[in-house]
């Protein structure tokens, strides 16, 4: 017959406290081959799904964690990825991002001749103007506004119709047996009232 024996042992758990984070404040400069400042250059903290950017002069300022990694990005530019580490002597370390030229492939264009002969390509090539001055290109831009304002005018659609009045009636529901609020500070309710007292819904009959 086996005879098991089991000894108990005691244990002593000693609760410690959680270790602060340590905050480094990174300062520095994105800058190409050349040391000349990339500027906008989109900085993404990883771990943290936070985002940031270099100002026009390629200059960034931001707090960081160690063990951080940090992804700089520019268009025309490899991404360089960045890890943090607790190696700085100063609490204010400037760090320079070089930055290094990317080669981007473009799709093959293929220039076909015109199709036709050189009168065609003649005529119409004289008859396209381009807008010669500002006045001409503000008279374009307007042209552009009067159809959005004629767009914005026009009656409504059946479906944005029925959106309008199922939402009042909604409304109604949702505010029935209370005060509905007030829509002193409503734009919306503003310009359909200047609209009416224009229109002069508000004259005596």
């Amino acid at each position: 017959m086996l005879n098991v024996a089991f000894f108990a042992t005691g244990i002593c758990l000693y609760s410690q406290e959680p270790t602060k984070p340590q905050i480094i404040h990174l300062t520095g400069r994105t800058v190409t081959e050349m040391n000349e400042p990339v500027p906008y250059v989109h900085i993404l903290m990883v771990n943290k799904g936070l985002a940031g950017a270099s100002d026009l002069q390629g200059n960034f300022n931001f707090p960081a964690e160690v063990n951080d990694t940090i992804i700089f990005r520019a268009i025309g530019f490899k991404y360089l990825t960045y890890i943090v580490r607790d190696t700085f002597s100063v609490k204010y370390p400037f760090i320079p991002i070089q930055l290094f030229q990317d080669t981007i492939q473009l799709r093959e264009l293929v220039i076909k001749p015109w199709q036709g002969n050189y009168e065609r390509f003649k005529q119409a090539f004289l008859a396209y103007e381009l807008p010669r001055t500002d006045l001409d290109r503000a008279i374009k831009n307007l042209n552009m506004m009067d159809l959005k304002a004629m767009l914005i005018n026009a009656p409504a659609t059946p479906t944005m119709a029925f959106r309008n009045t199922m939402k009042t009636y909604n409304d109604r529901l949702y505010w029935a047996g209370q005060l509905p609020p007030v829509n002193i500070t409503n734009p919306l309710a503003w310009a359909q009232f200047f609209k009416a007292l224009k229109n002069g819904d508000f004259k005596k009959k």
